[in-house]
């Protein structure tokens, strides 16, 4: 149904339901714009701890997945209801509605709000929320007695730069050389590389000879991105390549590196064309991004290659 505003005219009468119905037209709007923005933390609302068990919550705004805003307009400050030890917990914010008692009305036998307040809610959770039905701002680690260890922010989703960030990275295939080589069923020590055996960059593209080379890069990721949904290769090739995918980085709760295999393939142009453009999707939960995320791609040539293009889509 399309929108509907109220259209006022002299000698109407108006009832509650007319100006409820303009108060939700301006909502609906103004959140459906916000929608189209995304969600995510606007500004502010920084976590820091306060006591053994107490943090407090910076003013600042956020936007939900319904588009609706979440405001601290003061330092708030709450205690962790958690009594797990030696774990962590997501804290999260979320809207809601209450009734403040200073706006309440009572005169000739009616009770009832002159206002309502839009507030908010904080949540602790054992997983982040990823469909932004609240917004995660921390992920706090507890000690072996209950009590705040750490507080981490690199887990928080900012709006501003999450809308920024959708679209495609592209780059020129610059490779650098992998430590283990493998050549057949041999491991060649760096020392006793054949040069011909690497990749050769040029401006704008690598190639290699009919020996074949093997070479990895990163793909850097923008700043505010939470999700990598497709991955692109372009060029040519004679005979085969091996083509992986990696999330890289590092696991903060667990405290070691993680590697992650988003998207293997191999391509075999023995018996087609020699040309290959791979654009492929990443599924599920491994599209997930945070601030302490990597990607790389490593690529094993047989035969002569030139690889163009390397790219990946965020969001």
């Amino acid at each position: 149904m399309a929108p509907k505003r109220v259209h006022y005219f002299d000698h109407q009468f108006l009832k509650v339901h007319d100006f409820q119905a303009e108060q939700d037209y301006h909502l609906e709007m103004r959140r459906r714009h916000n929608r189209m923005h995304g969600w995510g933390v606007v500004e502010g609302l920084e976590v820091r701890q306060k006591g053994q068990r107490e943090i407090t919550i910076e003013p600042g705004m956020a936007i939900d997945n319904k588009g609706r805003e979440i405001i601290i307009s003061s330092p708030f400050t709450c205690q962790l209801v958690s009594l797990d030890r030696n774990t962590h917990v997501f804290i999260a914010i979320g809207f809601d509605e209450i009734w403040d008692e200073t706006d309440h009305y009572s005169s000739a036998g009616i009770e009832d709000y002159t206002r309502v307040t839009e507030s908010h809610k904080i949540e602790e959770r054992k997983e982040p929320a990823r469909d932004g039905s609240v917004i995660t701002l921390a992920r706090v680690h507890l000690n072996e007695h209950g009590h705040i260890l750490k507080v981490e922010t690199n887990v928080r989703t900012l709006l501003a730069l999450r809308g920024s960030s959708v679209g495609w990275v592209r780059l020129p295939f610059k490779p650098l050389r992998m430590e283990a080589l493998r050549v057949g069923e041999k491991l060649v020590p760096p020392k006793a590389w054949d040069p011909s055996i690497e990749f050769i960059i040029d401006v704008g593209s690598a190639y290699c000879g009919d020996k074949g080379a093997r070479g990895t890069m990163q793909i850097p990721i923008p700043p505010g991105a939470s999700r990598v949904t497709h991955l692109r290769i372009c060029g040519t090739t004679h005979r085969r390549l091996e083509l992986e995918w990696v999330r890289a980085g590092w696991k903060s709760d667990e405290n070691k590196g993680e590697y992650k295999t988003l998207v293997k393939r191999v391509l075999d142009r023995a018996a087609e064309r020699e040309h290959f453009d791979e654009n492929v999707e990443v599924n599920g939960d491994l599209q997930q991004l945070t601030d302490s995320h990597s990607l790389a791609i490593s690529v094993a040539a047989e035969g002569t290659t030139t690889i163009w293009l390397v790219a990946a889509r965020f969001e």
